[in-house]
């Protein structure tokens, strides 16, 4: 993944056939795990309604990327440009893109137990946990291109 233009309207990435495809297939994946509970406080008595309040607002934040995720990567997003294919994104919808990626590179490293060691946490990885160390390091790949901008374009 390259990025190849940025202006005002935002930027325009070249990606090989097989990374605009799991771009694709990551971003629809979303959200890849249920949502775990924010815990705040034990001691705290108050904690309670505060946990209720954050719970139901990051549900409906995660609700509204949901909705936009689609949207994001839909095949008409992707031209064909040789043997690239070209995405182009607005600054804004870059933003939702990183949020999308964050949230699953995050959702998918608590499904794994919120390994500390994640470079061996893949050694014997239950079969049905396999995909989340995937996800995990498919988006943390994506949001790398995503967020080095500045890099990519001193090369154009």
């Amino acid at each position: 993944m390259k990025l190849v233009k940025q202006d005002s309207r935002g930027c325009q990435y070249q990606l090989s056939s097989q990374e605009a495809k799991s771009l694709r297939l990551l971003v629809d994946q979303f959200p890849v795990a249920e949502q775990l509970p924010v815990k705040i406080s034990k001691s705290d008595p108050e904690a309670l309604e505060r946990e209720k309040l954050l719970n139901e607002s990051l549900a409906d934040h995660r609700e509204k990327l949901k909705q936009q995720s689609a949207a994001l990567v839909e095949p008409g997003k992707f031209k064909t440009s040789g043997k690239h294919q070209v995405f182009r994104i607005s600054q804004e919808k870059r933003e939702v893109m990183l949020q999308i990626l964050n949230d699953i590179r995050v959702e998918s490293w608590r499904a794994l137990g919120e390994p500390e060691d994640l470079e061996n946490c893949a050694v014997n990885l239950p079969q049905d946990k396999f995909k989340y160390y995937y996800f995990m390091y498919q988006a943390g790949y994506f949001q790398y291109h995503f967020l080095n901008v500045e890099g990519q374009a001193g090369e154009n």
